[in-house]
């Protein structure tokens, strides 16, 4: 199984296009995060496995590290939404602890999916990273995931 790139979603090795999103993939699986050498924009699956709410708080702070030893200017953090529709426990635990980082400094923002077709900052997130408009399409509007600008 590979995950795939844009939506987060298990798939088969095999498969050239998302059956969820339909985004074409790499002919490579992806792990837990994504990465290239110039790499400016980073997705990580921090609901992969299906991790605890502190779990998932560690492998963000790891890869928000990471991110930054890598030069990494953007992390998309899939999340998920939670099954019961109103949202879950690790997507409310990120979206408080990424407003702590920024308050600190140790982030420039973060733009939740839910606003980031609408919103002033996602507009200007955009604006800086003109890569991000090849997922737009499954990103906007999309409650299981938020934008990191580090």
């Amino acid at each position: 199984m590979k995950t795939c790139a844009v939506c987060g979603n298990d798939i088969q090795d095999r498969e050239r296009v998302c059956p969820f999103c339909r985004s074409p993939q790499s002919s490579r699986a992806a792990t837990g995060s994504t990465t290239s050498r110039q790499e400016r924009i980073r997705t990580v699956n921090l609901k992969k496995g299906l991790p605890r709410v502190d779990d998932a708080l560690r492998t963000l702070h790891h890869e928000l590290t990471n991110a930054r030893a890598g030069r990494v200017k953007v992390i998309r953090l899939i999340h998920g939404y939670g099954s019961t529709g109103t949202g879950g426990k690790i997507k409310h635990a990120v979206q408080q602890e990424l407003a702590s980082l920024a308050r600190s400094g140790q982030i420039k923002m973060s733009v939740v999916g839910d606003d980031y077709a609408a919103s002033d900052p996602g507009k200007e997130l955009r604006s800086r990273y003109p890569e991000l408009a090849r997922s737009s399409r499954t990103d906007f509007g999309n409650p299981g995931i938020t934008f990191v600008e580090l």
